[in-house]
């Protein structure tokens, strides 16, 4: 595990530290799973009052989960969270010195839920136990006021733990990252370890607190399965193709899948600084072939349905749901409602594809489609699945309220084409240097997988590929028939590829359709890695020279967007479509005025300084980079006000060498969409 190495340890909490004693060994992780309305006449009627108006609240609903240690700790009473509210003042105040009383230690008392004995206590629920630990939930609702709020919550009687919720109706400020881990081959003292991207977020989230974090995919790097084990690296290096894909499925190789994505996800989930935002920021994610294995369905049939290779995809997936989503495979909708299960198991996975859609807002929705489970080399999504996804949206969207959708996809369907390469490596002009490699002439030519040429997995996984070409164009009309009917703008995410990037459809040019009014413009935010390593800039500069303008059909146009005018540095860039280099993404609702609590917070922040796990040796104390101030690094739009407008800032490291993270903004404003009337045929 070269790159855990990289990261400081934090300490594993004593079991002393709570009472009833818990040895917690990861966690807790914090997750975000929608908002839910609910009528107050409704909760009237139920107490047996008589309504007096028609209004409704708003709920947020969450869970924590953590994972102990059986045989060290104790569960008679079982765990219990308790959760209260902790205002930013909490923040300023300190304790009351001995026999002294003074207007700041009551602040500190007054506003302290906990203090004044407001509070809930919620009991652990049992997940999973097995291994010797035990998965805990704690499933939370939080009432949404007129301000946003910073929550509080400790277990049996441990360190408190804070997070933030919206104000009601207000658009969450969302976190977007991907990529968060390291390629094996990839040396992490290069970068200065995994930590750097995620202390910028920390210290942002200090600024100006992220409701959310979506993750887009290899959220951990699970790729070490191939070299940290015994029985499947045996398997894997077996050179007899039939002896290969007709290996019996054992118990003693489940027993060292299971030990080994159990223990590495205990590991990456809960060190370093992504460890920290685990716990403080509400997570929502989506997985991707390395929360898997690298090029999990983009294989062969033959090869991703053998016994073996399709049963590390279920043991993969039944720990990417206990930790990612804090559920179990035999969870539902009717258990979650923020689910959408496939309409059919996946063919090497063998359950339910699970998307998700909810709310951020009252304004914005947010689908987060997997494209995994049912993956195959030449199908992504099936058209099943994909009926019952729209036929969702359509249901919870609403029009003229819903002004935005962000619709998740692990890998971007908007980017340069790279049918040139696939055609080459799959041609017979390769079959002489795939005979080298096979002699190990050309060592890392051919995967130890199926023995293709190494990065063709890559390549069929993107939405670009020829193979998936139909799925995409038909795909993307899709999306183009919801924005218009529903008069919601689309933004896409999408991460893998290393680089950041705006794609983009729009109408042809001369249908004459400002950007606020075509509901075929819509943008593909790409982020990705906030961890791993950037691609060379040579590289870069291939696929920018890719780059050209693609016709989906008569009224669809499609390109890259030029984001990056300038480098980090202030000079002008050649590329300026595509950065290689790390980053993160932050959305939210615009405005070209500073929010009071925004500036009030950045002011107790600067009171307070920054704590040490989140400076580097080379930052000084009560500064968010190295000497400069914290209201120096506030982002404040430029240009005019656009009502219900949605900005987005890709945040991109200026120097991997350096730990601090700092990163430069590049900031794209997403106008809402308004069509006076939908047209099915014209938007065809």
């Amino acid at each position: 595990m070269q790159y855990l190495n990289a990261i400081p340890s934090r300490p594993v909490p004593e079991p002393s530290i709570f009472t009833p004693k818990l040895y917690v060994k990861c966690g807790p992780l914090l997750r975000y799973v929608g908002l839910r309305l609910d009528s107050v006449s409704q909760i009237a009627a139920k107490r047996g009052h008589v309504p007096t108006a028609k209004k409704e609240r708003e709920v947020w609903r969450g869970t924590v989960m953590m994972v102990t240690v059986d045989d060290r700790s104790s569960f008679n009473p079982a765990p219990r969270l308790r959760l209260f509210a902790q205002s930013i003042e909490f923040l300023t105040g300190t304790r009351e010195p001995a026999g002294r009383r003074d207007s700041a230690s009551r602040l500190w008392r007054k506003k302290d839920g906990e203090k004044q004995q407001k509070y809930k206590d919620v009991v652990g629920t049992r997940l999973l136990h097995e291994r010797g630990v035990t998965w805990w939930r704690f499933t939370i609702e939080i009432e949404l006021t007129d301000k946003q709020a910073r929550i509080a919550y400790r277990i049996n009687r441990g360190p408190s733990i804070a997070f933030w919720v919206p104000a009601r109706e207000e658009t969450m400020n969302i976190m977007f990252h991907s990529c968060n881990g390291f390629s094996l081959g990839i040396n992490p003292a290069t970068f200065c370890g995994p930590d750097p991207m995620w202390r910028d977020a920390l210290q942002a989230h200090r600024r100006k607190p992220f409701h959310v974090m979506i993750g887009g995919g290899d959220q951990v790097y699970n790729d070490a399965v191939a070299e940290q084990t015994t029985l499947f690296r045996e398997w894997l290096l077996t050179k007899n193709p039939l002896h290969k894909y007709s290996a019996e499925w054992t118990d003693e190789l489940s027993d060292e899948l299971e030990n080994f994505y159990l223990e590495r996800y205990c590991d990456w989930f809960s060190q370093g600084l992504f460890g920290v935002a685990n716990s403080q920021i509400p997570m929502v994610n989506i997985w991707d072939d390395h929360d898997i294995i690298d090029g999990f369905g983009s294989y062969p049939s033959h090869f991703n349905g053998c016994p073996v290779f399709s049963g590390l995809g279920r043991i993969a997936q039944k720990h990417y749901l206990l930790f990612q989503h804090h559920t179990r495979v035999y969870e539902n909708e009717s258990h979650e409602p923020s689910w959408i299960m496939g309409a059919e198991p996946g063919p090497y996975i063998t359950e339910r594809s699970r998307s998700i859609f909810m709310f951020m807002g009252r304004k914005v929705a947010f689908l987060g489609l997997d494209c995994r489970t049912e993956r195959q080399r030449d199908v992504i999504v099936t058209p099943e699945t994909y009926r019952l996804v729209f036929d969702r949206a359509r249901r919870e969207i609403v029009t003229g309220v819903t002004k935005h959708l962000i619709v998740l996809l692990g890998i971007p369907i908007a980017y340069p084409r790279l049918v040139w390469l696939e055609n080459l490596l799959t041609s017979r002009l390769m079959d002489p240097l795939k005979a080298l490699a096979r002699m190990n002439v050309l060592g890392g030519l051919l995967n130890s997988f199926d023995g293709g040429v190494e990065i063709l997995d890559d390549l069929d996984d993107h939405w670009t590929a020829k193979s998936h070409k139909a799925e995409r164009n038909a795909f993307v009309k899709q999306l183009q028939h919801l924005a218009a009917e529903k008069s919601v703008r689309i933004t896409v995410l999408g991460g893998d590829v290393h680089l950041s990037g705006i794609g983009q459809f729009y109408s042809n040019p001369q249908l004459g359709l400002p950007k606020e009014r075509d509901h075929r413009y819509m943008p593909n935010v790409i982020s990705s890695a906030i961890v791993n390593a950037p691609p060379p800039n040579a590289m870069a500069d291939v696929l920018n020279k890719r780059n050209k303008v693609h016709h989906l059909d008569d009224y669809t146009d499609e390109d890259m967007y030029p984001m990056f005018p300038v480098d980090v540095d202030g000079k002008p860039r050649g590329n300026k479509r595509l950065m290689p280099r790390r980053n993160y993404c932050t959305l939210g609702e615009y405005d070209s005025n500073q929010d009071p609590e925004v500036e009030e917070l950045s002011k107790a922040s600067s009171r307070i300084g920054i704590p040490k796990f989140l400076r580097s040796s080379t930052q000084k104390k009560g500064t968010g980079l190295s000497g400069k101030s914290k209201q120096d690094i506030i982002v404040r739009p430029q240009g005019a006000n656009a009502v219900d407008a949605l900005e987005v800032i890709l945040r991109v490291e200026v120097n991997q060498k350096n730990p601090d993270g700092a990163t430069k903004p590049y900031r794209l404003i997403i106008p809402p969409l308004t069509t006076q009337s939908y047209d099915a045929t014209a938007s065809t």
